[in-house]
């Protein structure tokens, strides 16, 4: 039946996509040619276009395959969901085989070059874009999603799987950044078998221990199984969650925490989450059960996930990596029937939930005594220093703020584990204000006008790699935005002895002195990577302390001039093994 399916497929991209793929860059070409070509581009189109659930237009407008792609077929970046999409396609006609060892080697070719922004290895129709992927490239927030589609029958080769693995794997230490979806033949079908949006989602739903509110809507809620939710996210993806809300983000510290709860305690999950709410246009409820409230069976018609996007994605991550644990966890989960309410009443509901105020950790710092001394102290100086949640953040020369404070205390810190943190996750360092690593940064030892005066010589630091960003491109612009932490981290422990320990305020003579030395630090940054990592995603790189602390043991001081404070304590104390001097 494999011909039958692909004659189908077909039918559908001739159908949606014939007058959007643009194909006369083969004009000259045989008729054969140009129909395997159009094929091939509107099979990337059809894939993207699901995926990412974005129209026809759009999907087809992303197609990039063509001479000089890099091995790269489509590339679409979605700016709200921070999602970069790279696509190759390959349309087999008779529906047999899968794809070739070396068509996915020029994939992964194509992605190292992307990561490392070598524009000059593309074609038009990407460097045409190159703005937008800048800016997914530039977010460290970015998400990567390679997707392999083609219209064989038959799953990759053995030694295809390695090779994406062993790329996504390099990459995604020590977060995840990248995830790999295969389309072939039978998802394929089966979408083209829904449409393109997709028919609308339509679940039975076993709701546990549940209750129901009638007045003025309908509403349901109870409890699933997590593994349950790991299944629709499976067979959806995207399409499950409303599109007006945001896409999971990956891996954030709330996402480890949902993650680490499903692996390591299951049974707690429903105790820790805040759980799904989920619109539905239609609910019924099942004979099945009779009037038990220990579990109903509902027929929801039209479901969408409206909030707790980063709840499903993380127990869909949870769930490829032990279905069996996930299995055991129960999801708190509220289901909105949308019949008989008013026009806008979905779109509040979703707004609204996405918009309540919660506790972040950052809320538990104004427990602690030492940020209150440190206000004080910098008051009688005449800085405002801010670390409570909701107060107005000061001008800049006038002061600065909790994050400020915690970029500064991380980098200046011997291991550079510390400013690492700040660049994967700042709010991991205020995780548990009674220890580390929060008591390391914040302690009775922190004087205010050493914390001012180091928030101010990250400022100089900060402003020299902003103007590096704006005047370079490629790897040494990637390298000042994501490496700005661990550039930081070398600066102040390059710093004469006593530097940084003063009470005053930063001259303009040492101003002078913090930038020079950045731009030395920055240039030899540069040339240990491209000796040791030429071909790594600098945004991986500079979340990995091993690797950091790689990078950090190749380096040497550069040498400074400059005067120091007599009986300073010194802050220029390297980690073991590192060549640091001051």
């Amino acid at each position: 039946m494999s011909e039958l399916h692909v004659r189908q497929i077909r039918a559908t991209i001739e159908k949606i996509f014939r007058p959007y793929i643009d194909i006369s860059d083969v004009a000259s070409r045989s008729d054969h040619e140009r129909t395997s070509c159009f094929l091939t581009r509107g099979l990337a189109a059809l894939a993207l276009g699901y995926i990412a659930n974005i129209s026809p237009e759009d999907a087809a407008q992303s197609v990039t395959d063509g001479f000089g792609d890099n091995g790269l077929d489509a590339v679409h970046y979605h700016p709200v969901d921070r999602v970069l999409y790279l696509v190759q396609a390959k349309w087999r006609h008779d529906g047999s085989g899968s794809m070739e060892r070396g068509e996915v080697q020029k994939l992964l070719k194509g992605f190292r070059d992307l990561l490392n922004a070598r524009w000059d290895r593309f074609n038009l129709r990407i460097t045409a874009r190159s703005g937008g992927l800048d800016a997914a490239l530039n977010d460290a927030s970015t998400r990567i999603v390679l997707l392999i589609v083609y219209t064989g029958q038959q799953a990759l080769a053995t030694d295809i799987n390695k090779d994406i693995a062993d790329v996504v794997d390099e990459i995604n230490e020590p977060t995840q950044l990248v995830s790999v979806q295969v389309l072939r033949q039978a998802d394929l079908h089966s979408i083209v078998g829904q449409g393109l949006e997709g028919a609308p989602i339509d679940l039975d739903v076993a709701l546990h221990e549940w209750g129901q509110v009638r007045e003025p809507y309908t509403g349901l809620y109870g409890h699933v199984c997590a593994s349950v939710v790991a299944d629709w996210f499976a067979q959806y993806q995207n399409r499950l969650l409303a599109p007006n809300i945001r896409a999971s983000l990956g891996a954030t510290d709330v996402n480890e925490t949902i993650l680490s709860t499903l692996l390591n305690a299951p049974d707690d999950f429903w105790y820790f989450n805040n759980g799904i709410t989920a619109l539905v246009r239609t609910i019924k409820k099942k004979p099945l059960s009779g009037a038990s409230r220990d579990v109903g069976y509902f027929e929801c018609h039209d479901l969408r996930i409206v909030n707790g996007a980063q709840t499903v994605g993380a127990i869909a991550k949870a769930a490829s990596r032990d279905h069996e644990k996930v299995a055991c966890a129960r999801v708190p989960i509220r289901l909105i029937a949308l019949e008989n309410t008013p026009a806008d009443f979905g779109k509040k509901v979703t707004r609204y939930t996405n918009t309540q105020n919660r506790i972040d950790r950052r809320d538990f710092i104004a427990l602690d005594i030492e940020q209150e001394r440190l206000r004080g102290e910098l008051q009688l100086e005449g800085v405002t220093y801010v670390y409570k949640s909701g107060e107005v953040p000061p001008t800049t020369a006038s002061g600065f703020d909790l994050i400020e404070a915690t970029v500064a205390r991380a980098c200046l810190q011997d291991d550079v584990v510390h400013a690492v943190q700040a660049k994967r996750e700042i709010g991991k360092l205020w995780d548990d204000i009674e220890k580390a690593p929060y008591r390391i940064l914040f302690n009775s030892s922190v004087s205010g006008p050493e914390l001012w005066r180091c928030v101010q010589i990250v400022r100089i630091v900060d402003e020299d790699l902003s103007a590096t960003r704006t005047s370079s491109e490629g790897r040494q612009r990637l390298l000042a935005i994501h490496g700005n932490r661990f550039i930081t981290h070398l600066v102040l422990h390059c710093l004469p002895h006593g530097f940084v320990e003063r009470h005053d305020p930063v001259t303009p003579n040492e101003a002078k002195l913090v930038g020079g030395l950045t731009g030395a630090v920055f240039a030899s940054v540069l040339t240990l990577l491209n000796e040791m990592y030429p071909d790594a995603y600098l945004a991986s790189l500079f979340k990995n302390a091993s690797k950091c602390q790689q990078v950090k043991t190749g380096f040497t001081c550069p040498p400074t001039s400059g005067s120091t404070a007599p009986g300073g304590s010194g802050c220029q104390t390297s980690s073991p093994g590192s060549d640091l001097h001051s």
